[in-house]
């Protein structure tokens, strides 16, 4: 049954860094490949679906702000979304632990990424060449099949053996270590999903001003112990008042500019 599991994980591992036309960015890299959903999923798969959220969530919130510029890609967001998880359902991790080992993961992750866009560039001169020759079939090779081939082997593959092979070691390795190094994973972990926070507000955040409905939010949850379906309620008529505000102050300027204009 295990066998089956650690297979299951490493196909949608392959699927979800896909980033193939039509497919790959709408269905694999931007939707399977999020490790809220990637924990949704592996809790379906090894039976436990509140954990495998929770870790999700943990995961979800250190890359939040993840961009690819150019196609640059800092980590294997697949990697974190199925493996990492799912060692951390296996092993029985706690979110701090989890939230360290995929980060680390996710790292490695990276190298195969690389590796693949560094090396599939051999497929688009046969692909040039298939289309001198008009050679359809040859094309749909080059430009689906071979690169598809690749992309399983560097990422299904690995997967699997980290599943299968690695979940126990990984979970007797923790298990023998400190507690003073456990302390510090849980603590780098609790720490990570705050550079991720920190990193979507600079990207989003216009005016440094606008950081006062962050603080809004975090005090109401933290502090106030509010309901956060019934602050985000809150925080949404905010935001349309707000904005209605914002497009009223403009339309009167506007009139009175068009006014001082008929005047002159």
């Amino acid at each position: 049954m295990f066998f089956v599991q650690s297979f299951i994980v490493a196909i949608l591992c392959w699927l979800a860094s896909n980033t193939t036309p039509c497919y790959g960015f709408t269905i694999g890299l931007y939707t399977l490949g999020r490790p809220l959903v990637g924990g949704f999923i592996c809790g379906i798969i090894f039976g436990d679906i509140q954990t495998g959220i929770l870790l999700g969530c943990a995961l979800q919130v250190v890359y939040l702000a993840l961009v690819t510029p150019g196609g640059a890609f800092p980590v294997d967001i697949g990697f974190i979304s199925y493996p990492a998880i799912a060692i951390a359902l296996v092993s029985k991790m706690d979110a701090g632990t989890a939230v360290a080992v995929g980060s680390t993961i996710g790292v490695i992750g990276t190298f195969a990424i690389t590796f693949f866009r560094t090396f599939a560039s051999v497929f688009n001169h046969m692909e040039d060449e298939k289309i001198e020759q008009l050679d359809y079939p040859g094309i749909t090779r080059t430009f689906i099949v071979y690169p598809q081939i690749m992309g399983f082997c560097l990422r299904a593959v690995p997967a699997f053996l980290v599943v299968y092979v690695g979940s126990e070691i990984v979970g007797n390795f923790i298990d023998s270590l400190p507690a003073f190094i456990t302390t510090g994973l849980m603590a780098l972990g609790g720490i990570l999903p705050v550079v991720g926070v920190c990193a979507l507000l600079t990207q989003s955040v216009r005016n440094k001003w606008f950081l006062l409905f962050f603080l809004f939010g975090f005090c109401g949850i933290v502090f106030m112990g509010l309901n956060i379906i019934g602050l985000t309620i809150v925080g949404g008529v905010i935001a349309f008042l707000y904005y209605r505000t914002g497009n009223t102050v403009l339309a009167a300027g506007n009139v009175e500019i068009a006014d001082d204009e008929e005047v002159l």
